[in-house]
């Protein structure tokens, strides 16, 4: 499969789906300026858009839905709750389905309440067996739930909810499932988990790559789950260092050590204060 982002507001990712065995067919995720996803589409040489997959409520992830049934009255929208403008196809933890009917591109929906309580991952596996070159045989739309080096605010959660979708959820994922965000945030967020481990190779070489520019500064599709679990401060919660470095004590399991919900809290407090900021 291949998978386009494309930039809409000032920050926000939308994207165009294409199943590679069915290259002028296309689903749009989060398409909040339609007009924008529909010219991407046609570049790509999309004909047919056959769905709408919508990661949270969020006007800004959702404020598009309503275009999308007026253009595309018979495409299925999907979403977590009713919340979510024009829903026609209701998905929670574990729901499932193919992209598209006849697609080889399965979706799994896996719940990330915390930022928003419909807050969904939608995992989407090429299970055809010969993936061709540049295409994706694994990805994962967090939505507002897990960024490149960091992760979304608790507006409608706590910080265990953060914790079970970051370091339960999403974390038992193949590791190189491919992340594809909701908001190119990633200079902030590394500079954030810079400065709370500023001797991390994993986080050095992702400032790096901030600050070099690469790939037009767009970050989203850049990075694995697995390389989120190395330079990802929300998702090593259960790190001595970080605990240490949050005034908390030791790792989980140790003697005295820290409880990672509330290293959780306490990252997400300092990164909401913009304190331990490093320069980038």
């Amino acid at each position: 499969m291949k998978i386009v982002p494309v930039l809409v507001r000032e920050d926000n990712y939308a994207y165009l789906v294409i199943d590679s065995a069915h290259p002028t067919k296309g689903v749009f995720v989060d398409p909040y300026t339609l007009s924008t996803v529909q010219d991407r589409a046609r570049k790509e040489a999309v004909e047919d858009v056959v769905g709408c997959i919508t990661t949270h409520h969020h006007h800004d992830h959702s404020g598009g839905n309503a275009d999308f049934a007026n253009a595309y009255p018979s495409a299925p929208i999907y979403g977590g709750s009713d919340q979510v403008p024009k829903r026609t196809h209701p998905v929670q933890d574990g729901s499932s389905f193919p992209l598209f009917p006849g697609s080889s591109i399965k979706v799994t929906c896996h719940a990330t309440p915390c930022h928003t309580q419909d807050s969904i991952a939608f995992f989407l596996e090429d299970e055809r067996e010969k993936i061709g070159e540049g295409e994706v045989k694994r990805g994962v739309f967090t939505g507002d739930t897990l960024f490149v080096s960091g992760c979304g605010r608790f507006f409608e959660g706590e910080p265990h909810e953060m914790d079970t979708a970051l370091n339960k959820v999403l974390a038992s994922l193949p590791d190189d499932t491919i992340v594809y965000c909701g908001h190119e945030y990633t200079r902030s967020n590394v500079a954030f988990s810079l400065g709370v481990l500023p001797n991390r190779p994993a986080i050095q070489a992702l400032a790096e790559f901030v600050r070099s520019g690469k790939n037009g500064g767009v970050t989203t599709g850049q990075f694995t789950i697995g390389d989120e679990k190395k330079h990802n401060v929300f998702m090593l919660v259960r790190d001595a260092e970080v605990a240490e470095r949050m005034g908390l004590g030791g790792a989980e399991g140790k003697q005295g050590a820290a409880d990672p919900i509330e290293v959780m809290r306490a990252l997400r407090e300092a990164k909401n204060a913009g304190k331990m900021l490093a320069k980038i």
